[in-house]
């Protein structure tokens, strides 16, 4: 797009454009040499193309920041229940428990099935 507009407006930047438009097409900075158009001076149309510019470069560059912002949070939900999924595996696993409640748990586990080999 810059260059498009570099070509359009003869290679002159924004700043290096006169402000106001004049009868020979060269413009001007000051407003008594300006054209006029129901009293007040007529503003440079080459220099609006950069205006047009700039906007379109950031309406762009904002909708590409939006799509990757985007994928990061597809990607980061992802993780996020693939992690939620190995926590519960964890959980029903037992392995989340504290040490002292799972020893406790297994022994008294041993005792039951101890207790019930014993009778058969």
């Amino acid at each position: 797009m810059k260059i498009h507009a570099l070509e359009a407006t003869g290679g002159q930047l924004y700043s290096q454009m006169p402000r106001y438009a004049t009868a020979d097409g060269k413009g001007t900075d000051v407003e008594a040499l300006a054209l006029k158009a129901g009293g007040k001076p007529v503003p440079n149309q080459a220099r609006e193309i950069w205006v047009q510019e700039t906007a379109l470069s950031t309406a762009l560059n904002t909708s590409y920041m939006a799509s990757q912002i985007s994928l990061f949070g597809i990607v980061v939900g992802i993780a996020l229940v693939l992690a939620g999924i190995g926590f519960g595996i964890l959980a029903v696993g037992g392995a989340l428990r504290n040490r002292d409640s799972a020893l406790a748990h297994l022994q008294s586990h041993r005792s039951a099935t101890g207790a019930s080999h014993a009778t058969a």
